[in-house]
């Protein structure tokens, strides 16, 4: 069940799928998560945000003949949707879910970034690309959960590590190559010491090219595999179960949380509160089963609500409003129902109305049914997590876009050598692979999303041995897996 319930809130998660379609306000061009075929209108920002734009004029009467679900599709087809879902950037319009980035392109779900492209879930990294879950990194490339880093390249679970290649779970090292479980090490290759000139040797045949470097990550992914591992990522955690968390307190199956507390089922927050069931929740509190939801409190069952809104309800893309059901694009709204507007004390009456009327219908606390998310299924996160193929996404009922590309190409381009599709090098990209010393890629921008996304383990727990005492742990890393797991006290004993 929480497997297929994430799927579904992942469904209605389009962070990286850009298109070129026309404003339907002021017709001007512009970036889009909605193609221009879209059934749906979309406005760009400047016109969305405008004061003259009235979510209210779509507003409707709630039909107790009909279901409610089918009733919200008819009103998110009528109401302008925003382009893309972005804020104080320069130069960034190929960016989503996005806030604060400068010169920045293919770049989603990461926020205060200069100068990097294709990468999502980075913060505070500049000249960088081809990062996932990264932060305060620089001329970096293919890093994966790393921080604080320098100048290296296809380095996972690190941290202060500099002018290092193909390096996993290290600490403040410098000029390593493909080295595992090191703390404070300079001048390593495969975990034994080596001369700065042989290290620079190495380097340069692996930047001589792309081939190079697969050959190269396929032997360390064969090497990394006879070191322990920890079974679960956990930094000043009390009473929690899952991975990637960072002092929280009261977690249960929650990933990648942040000073977060007493939340259930949760992924991706910062300083959550008692939230369950949810994907993007920093500084929510009292949150259930939303996608998207920053700095609110009391949202249900809802997509995209931006910061200082409450009590809402089955609501998308909607702004600083409070005590709303069932509404679309709202802004600074309170006491509507489908757009409607209405008294506080008609509010009431008519909300408890329709809840009985959704337990009728068998709608009731449900999440938004798959069939009327605004996104195909291969556009969304769901495809990075629940991979499906076009027939089996149509037989479980989600869209699905043909001939889907997260960048938008034209005739030219290199084609990609693990798929085939055209991609596009641009020359700001260009010059950031000469910074660092490497070639250009032979791959699409989404095969090579994909490879970093394949390193991190799935966001599950298994009950697993501690490879050296035996002690029962939890870890993201299934039996089926060929990793030695150890729990924390053995881990830190050995590196």
């Amino acid at each position: 069940m929480y497997h297929s319930n994430m799927q579904n809130l992942y469904a209605y998660r389009n962070e990286r799928s850009f298109h070129k379609r026309t404003c339907d306000k002021c017709g001007k061009s512009v970036v889009s998560i909605f193609p221009q075929d879209s059934v749906y209108k979309a406005y760009c920002n400047d016109c969305w945000w405008h004061d003259q734009f009235d979510p209210l004029a779509s507003g409707r009467d709630f039909d107790f003949q009909k279901p409610f679900f089918e009733q919200f599709d008819e009103l998110l087809k009528a109401t302008p949707l925003v382009s893309l879902v972005i804020g104080d950037s320069q130069n960034s319009d190929y960016t989503n879910y996005a806030m604060w980035n400068k010169n920045c392109y293919m770049v989603s779900s990461s926020d205060y970034n200069q100068d990097c492209f294709y990468s999502s879930y980075i913060f505070r990294c500049r000249d960088s690309a081809d990062c996932i879950f990264t932060s305060d990194c620089e001329l970096s490339y293919g890093c994966v959960d790393t921080k604080k880093s320098y100048g290296s390249v296809f380095v996972q679970n690190c941290s202060s590590v500099n002018n290092s290649l193909f390096c996993y779970a290290c600490r403040n090292c410098e000029n390593c190559i493909g080295c595992v479980n090191l703390r404070g090490q300079k001048n390593h290759i495969f975990n034994k010491p080596a001369t700065f000139e042989e290290v620079d040797k190495l380097r340069k045949w692996l930047f001589d090219s792309r081939i190079n470097i697969r050959r190269f990550f396929d032997d360390f992914q064969k090497f990394k595999i006879k070191f322990p591992h920890k079974a679960a990522e956990m930094e000043s955690c009390d009473n929690c179960t899952g991975d990637r968390l960072v002092r929280c307190k009261n977690l249960d199956n929650c990933f990648d949380m942040v000073e977060s507390e007493d939340c259930q089922n949760c992924i991706l927050g910062i300083g959550a509160k008692d939230c369950t069931n949810s994907i993007g929740v920093p500084d929510a509190e009292l949150c259930h089963q939303v996608v998207g939801c920053p700095g609110n409190y009391g949202i249900r069952n809802s997509v995209l609500i931006w910061p200082k809104s409450s009590y809402l309800e089955y609501c998308l893309f909607t702004r600083a409003s409070h005590n709303c059901f069932g509404c679309v694009s709202l802004h600074k709204n309170e006491f509507c129902i489908l757009n409607k507007q209405y008294t506080k004390e008609e509010y009431s009456v008519m909300v408890d109305k329709i809840k009985d009327h959704m337990i009728k219908t068998g709608e009731s606390d449900q999440f938004f049914p798959i069939a009327i998310s605004p996104f195909a299924y291969n556009e969304t996160a769901a495809q990075d997590y629940y991979h499906l193929s076009r027939d089996e996404a149509l037989a479980q009922g989600y869209k699905w876009r043909d001939n889907y590309s997260a960048q938008i190409v034209a005739p030219g381009m290199p084609e990609c050598a693990t798929c085939g599709k055209s991609f596009k090098i641009t020359s700001q990209e260009k010059a950031l692979y000469g910074k660092i010393g490497l070639s250009s890629p032979d791959q699409c921008c989404d095969c090579r999303h994909n490879l970093l996304m394949s390193m991190r383990n799935p966001r599950h727990v298994w009950n697993r041995r501690c490879g050296n005492c035996g002690y029962d742990v939890e870890s993201s890393f299934s039996e089926d897996m060929s990793e030695i797991v150890y729990c924390e006290k053995c881990y830190l004993k050995v590196v």
